[in-house]
């Protein structure tokens, strides 16, 4: 019976391991998670920002600061002066600043892609929202 349940417990961490190889979503085996993001940020030539950075940042009006989280997340809270993705104004040499939740939320980049398009000086905030909040930063709610 025992060599029965070790058996099919050998089976399944088999087969998990082979689906976490085959899947594009597999989790990396040698980085740690959530420091991806980070790394293809920089690899696309993004600046990234960290929470000092932000703090002085959210000082200077020029800044603007975009939440690519849902409208719902918007709503709920927010760094002060953030407009949603969707509503972000058209000047292009404004330094724009993009987050999203946190370091696992890759809607920071996606935006921050499509922005570079408009934008001379986008950067992304990638540890996000969660590490605002959580170092006491102060927000806003819609």
């Amino acid at each position: 019976m025992i060599r029965r349940l070790l058996i099919l417990l050998a089976l399944a961490g088999a087969l998990a391991v082979a689906a976490n190889a085959v899947s594009p979503r597999g989790l990396s085996w040698t980085e740690p998670l959530g420091r991806g993001l980070k790394a293809e940020a920089l690899a696309q030539g993004f600046r990234v920002v960290d929470l000092n950075d932000v703090k002085r940042l959210l000082g200077d009006p020029s800044v603007l600061f975009v939440d690519a989280r849902s409208l719902e997340d918007y709503k709920t809270g927010h760094l002060r002066g953030a407009v949603l993705n969707s509503a972000a104004p058209t000047s292009l040499d404004r330094p724009v600043v993009v987050y999203c939740s946190n370091e696992f939320c890759a809607a920071a980049l996606q935006h921050a892609q499509a922005l570079r398009k408009a934008y001379r000086n986008v950067s992304i905030f990638i540890d996000g929202y969660d590490a605002w909040w959580n170092a006491g930063g102060s927000v806003e709610q819609d």
